[in-house]
């Protein structure tokens, strides 16, 4: 806080001291509100009705001296006190900080002008003060002067939960409260009373030990250190002195391994954010170069359909496209970009539906078990994400197995509490259903665990895993604002846990198949794609269907062509990414034209513009890079004909 922005309330009943010290603020530029009372009464009445930033108060007042009203404080609120004396000893000082006073100072014409400096620094310390403010300050207070603490003060600080240790000169332990003596390295009733021994079984001081670095210096340290059971600490040592010796350290213990734990997982957070639209953006760009490749191996194969090799050939082709597609819809659900058509699902049908499938990706010494739970309440997400959820778990606890085993998938009504998700970091409280998939396998050990959903990360052979199927289902959860974790020991198998909000009992969609049948059409479509490949391609899907093709790469020639041809094009279908204006903007502006003019946009990765956090919503018609002639075919003819196909 700025000196000039505060208020300064003055407890001086000597005029002269009073003046002396609103003069050294204005002497030195400092224009602060200052008011000045000189009586306890008035100090009370002015604190209670608008509590100043700080009080500098004379120790002895005409009606009472000033540690009076520190031990007890004003109803509004607590604010630093610097009390002012004639005289400073020993005993006016100890009698100053027990009562509450953050510093005392003597009064003389040297402490006046250096005033502002005074309060700028005691203003900062007492800024500093943390959430343990009050127990160290009674700690540090009392220590200095250990011989008179009372049984009281002793209980008080067996009762919190860091470690607090009194070193003497020599190292030695003087006391230490119930926290840091039930952690004891040395069984009880030993000779031995050194730190080093005492709590961590050693000969000699331990390496960077902040006590005896306090008492080389004379300063408070802080450092942090790893024990040998994982756990972090923070360790702050307090010097206590006397006549500017230090006679004894005050070590306080604090456990910040929770604290490191939720660093280390935002520092994961975002990297894990940084790659996933790293991979949104490679997906992108070979969406649109597969949707070229696997769009002309279609066309040939329909050149070539009497030539058995040749076919082969371009199969081939075609499936390493389909391949590669599948690809990138894993990197786009890692990047929680992908993007899903949700809609109310009965989860225990569409594992069952998926079963048969999934007892192909494993062999057959490996057996599959569904063990649903009857009272399984309905999930909202798109139908692909749950078989994607679905084989790669299955998946990669088949490649866990090492011969016969079992894979078992369960689910079952969880509701969410605070313990819960306090233990489970992102999980948020509330109704969710449960799938849980179990296997017999080899299991992990707690650093695979904790790297378990990082992209590229595999713990298979070289060429056995790209890395991503676990990083997949993790974008895919989160996504749909779930909650995943794995549960694990080496040689006893491993179950990963899935939570999806469970929503209110509706009828469940059966499938999301088209029902549209696929058909020829004749209409003119205004086809709009910066890509001059893609444009090509799908100009010639489109024409193989039989439609009539108006392209460009050009949003704003686009625009000079519908108006051109306002009377007969029936259909746009434009790229959603696109220099000067992107689809959403081209279509608004075709509207003006002919508000009547259907629309479908296409694009190898969405944008905000279509999508709102990777949902697409309802009435947005939409095809995903790369479509075959098939899929394209269904699409435009579905959007022609008025049916929803997004």
């Amino acid at each position: 806080m700025e000196l000039e922005q505060l208020a300064i309330l003055v407890v001086e009943d000597d005029a002269a001291h009073a003046e002396a010290i609103r003069r050294a603020f204005l002497s030195n530029g400092v224009t602060a509100e200052i008011i000045t009372v000189s009586t306890l009464r008035e100090f009370r009445e002015q604190s209670a009705q608008n509590p100043p930033d700080i009080a500098i108060m004379d120790l002895n007042l005409p009606d009472g001296r000033a540690v009076e009203v520190m031990t007890s404080p004003p109803e509004n609120g607590a604010f630093p006190i610097l009390l002012m004396t004639s005289f400073g000893n020993e005993h006016v000082a100890v009698e100053a900080i027990k009562s509450g006073a953050l510093d005392y100072i003597v009064k003389s014409p040297e402490a006046f002008s250096h005033m502002p400096r005074t309060v700028e620094r005691a203003l900062r310390e007492w800024n500093l003060l943390s959430d343990r403010k009050q127990s160290e300050n009674v700690i540090r207070e009392s220590e200095a002067r250990f011989h008179t603490l009372s049984n009281q003060f002793n209980a008080l600080l067996d009762t919190l939960p860091d470690r607090i240790i009194l070193h003497g000169t020599d190292r030695q332990v003087i006391w230490a409260n119930r926290s840091a003596t039930s952690a004891l390295a040395q069984a009880e009733g030993t000779d031995e009373s050194h730190c080093f021994t005492l709590w961590h079984d050693n000969n000699v001081p331990c390496d960077r030990c902040p006590v005896v670095e306090s008492f080389h210096t004379g300063n408070s340290i802080i450092t942090d250190v790893a024990s040998s059971d994982g756990k972090v600490w923070e360790l702050r040592a307090i010097p206590v002195k006397e006549n500017g010796q230090v006679v004894s350290v005050i070590e306080v213990c604090r456990d910040i391994s929770e604290h490191r734990k939720l660093e280390d997982q935002l520092r994961q957070s975002q990297k894990m954010d940084a790659v996933g639209r790293l991979a949104g953006g490679v997906a992108h760009d070979f969406n649109n170069m597969l949707n070229v490749i696997t769009g002309y191996t279609e066309l040939a194969l329909k050149r070539v359909a009497g030539d058995e090799k040749a076919s082969s050939y371009l199969h081939g082709v075609l499936d390493a496209g389909r391949r590669s597609a599948d690809l990138t819809r894993q990197l786009l659900a890692f990047s929680r970009n992908q993007v899903v058509q949700p809609r109310i699902l009965d989860i225990n049908k569409s594992i069952s539906d998926e079963m048969k499938l999934l007892q192909k990706l494993i062999s057959e010494d490996i057996r599959l078990t569904f063990i649903p739970d009857e009272d399984t309440g309905p999930i909202l997400m798109d139908p692909t994400q749950i078989d994607q959820i679905l084989v790669n778990l299955v998946v990669n606890a088949r490649d866990a197995i090492e011969g016969a085993g079992d894979i078992t998938i369960t689910t079952a009504n969880a509701d969410l509490d605070e313990p819960y998700c306090q233990m489970h970091r992102g999980a948020a409280p509330g109704a969710y259903v449960c799938i849980k998939v179990s296997d017999t396998g080899n299991g992990m050990d707690a650093a695979t665990i904790e790297r378990i959903f990082e992209p590229f990360f595999t713990t298979k052979e070289l060429g056995k895993g790209t890395g991503l199927g676990l990083a997949t289902v993790y974008g895919i959860v989160k996504q749909n604002n779930g909650e995943i974790h794995a549960e694990s020991k080496p040689g006893a198998g491993a179950t990963f846990v899935i939570h999806i909000p469970r929503q209110h009992p509706v009828e469940a969609e059966s499938g999301f198949e088209s029902a549209c049948p696929v058909s020829r059409g004749n209409e003119t479509i205004l086809l709009v794609e910066d890509d001059e490949s893609n444009l090509t391609i799908a100009r010639l899907l489109l024409e193989e269907s039989g439609y009539t093709v108006i392209g460009s790469t050009s949003p704003s020639e686009a625009c000079s062509l519908f108006q051109q041809h306002v009377g007969e094009i029936s259909l746009l279908l434009s790229d959603v990414i696109m220099p000067e204006l992107n689809g959403r903007e081209l279509y608004e502006q075709i509207k003006v034209f002919n508000p009547d003019v259907k629309v479908l946009f296409m694009s190898g990765y969405t944008d905000d513009i279509i999508t709102t956090r990777g949902v697409l919503p309802e009435e947005t018609n939409f095809i995903h890079k790369p479509f075959t002639v098939t899929q394209l075919a269904e699409k435009v003819r579905m959007v022609l004909d008025g049916e929803s196909c997004s």
